[in-house]
């Protein structure tokens, strides 16, 4: 018989990380303790405690050691956006917080199976101490971005700011609270330090099973309505949308040439192209990019070829975190990161950390932003940002 969430942390106390994926399996992971970890950090590689040269190939050695000793789950994972700052070292990023890890790798010492369902929260709270960046600051940005498009440096900008929140609560227990109302499709909790990452996604970054890996990039948003007439106009006005399917366009093709680094040759296909999908506060334009992965590839070779995830740059990628990284005032740390798990059979399952809260002890930050192109209206891309908080409003105080 499967557990319920409660009863383990009755028996356990409180995990220090939850695979919440509220997905059509329904089975998620809770987890107490770490026995051995992997952490890329600004003072470098330590792996099991101990300083060693900044290799990935060591990372993937000892992944490999961990998948032999695991029946099911071998590691957990979160990876900061700015893990991009590694992975391209020819670009001088200056926007990145030296604290924030680039990279966590974990074997779970204890892991146990719970059943997902709705769970009894306590009452918790938010109080916000840093708004979005006004609307005149905001247009000033996007005149930026246009000088870019106008001048073919880029096709797609994925700009971004934060918001910043208090709390006396502890993040577990908001965790707990929203995930009931947000049922988030890649849901992930992970406390590392003074960090408490709270995921609630609903985009899928990559999966890998049985050598076949798929991503779901998302991009075009609209806001939903309680009235089920006017949900339905929105959604069907989402669909016909010819600029946000430009723009989902530009990204789909940016992740079948990314899977196509790692997959065999003809075997990238694109599914369900322009599909819209329905969330809590929004509807959302998403696809599937499907291929095979050749055989030689190893776990770090696929989040190589594919970090960080298009959908959270803009395309072309490189010119595209070049600009970001001029315009963007602060570091995005793990929002549009990553959060997964890798099996001992190598199946992967990695989300994009968008709808994601971090606390840095009692202070956390949640980003927010959205794809521009060319014919993006500023004042429209102002408030869809806005909407992407949305899910946070049942606890602001």
């Amino acid at each position: 018989m499967i557990n319920n969430l409660n009863n383990l942390i009755n028996q356990y106390g409180t995990p220090d990380a939850l695979i919440d994926n509220w997905d059509e399996e329904l089975i998620g992971y809770a987890v107490w303790g770490f026995e051995e970890s992997i952490i890329w950090n600004n003072q470098g590689l330590y792996i099991s405690n101990k300083k060693v040269k900044p290799d990935l190939g060591l990372i993937q050695e000892s992944i490999n050691n961990w998948k032999k000793q695991s029946n099911d789950i071998a590691c957990l994972s979160f990876i900061s956006y700015n893990f991009k700052n590694i992975l391209y070292p020819h670009i001088k990023f200056q926007n990145y917080n030296e604290n924030f890890p680039y990279l966590l790798f974990i074997k779970p010492r204890l892991i146990k199976k719970y059943k997902i369902e709705k769970n009894s929260g306590q009452n918790v709270s938010l109080k916000m101490i840093k708004d979005f960046m006004n609307y005149q600051e905001y247009k000033v940005k996007l005149d930026k971005i246009k000088n870019e498009l106008h001048d073919g440096n880029v096709y797609q900008i994925n700009f971004t700011n934060n918001k910043k929140y208090k709390s006396m609560n502890e993040a577990f227990d908001i965790y707990l609270s929203l995930r009931s109302q947000i049922k988030p499709k890649y849901g992930f909790y992970f406390n590392y330090e003074q960090y408490k990452i709270l995921s609630f996604s609903p985009e899928l970054f990559f999966k890998c099973k049985s050598n076949y890996i798929e991503s779901h990039p998302m991009k075009g948003t609209i806001n939903r309505s309680n009235n089920l007439k006017i949900d339905n106009d929105l959604k069907l006005k989402l669909k016909n949308s010819e600029k946000d399917k430009a723009e989902h366009l530009m990204i789909v093709d940016l992740m079948r040439n990314d899977i196509g680094k790692i997959a065999e040759n003809e075997s990238v296909k694109v599914d369900q192209l322009y599909e819209v999908k329905s969330y809590k506060t929004v509807h959302q334009m998403i696809s599937k990019v499907k291929g095979k992965v050749k055989q030689s590839i190893q776990e770090i070779d696929i989040i190589k070829a594919l970090f960080p995830g298009g959908s959270v740059t803009g395309a072309p990628k490189e010119s595209a975190m070049k600009i970001i990284d001029s315009l963007e005032n602060y570091s995005r740390d793990i929002y549009t990161g990553s959060l997964g798990y890798i099996k001992s059979n190598g199946d992967m399952k990695f989300n994009i950390a968008i709808r994601t809260l971090c606390f840095d002890n009692d202070i956390a930050s949640y980003g927010i932003g959205g794809g521009i192109v060319w014919d993006s209206e500023s004042k429209s891309e102002w408030l869809e940002a806005h909407l992407k908080s949305k899910i946070l409003l049942s606890i602001l105080n």
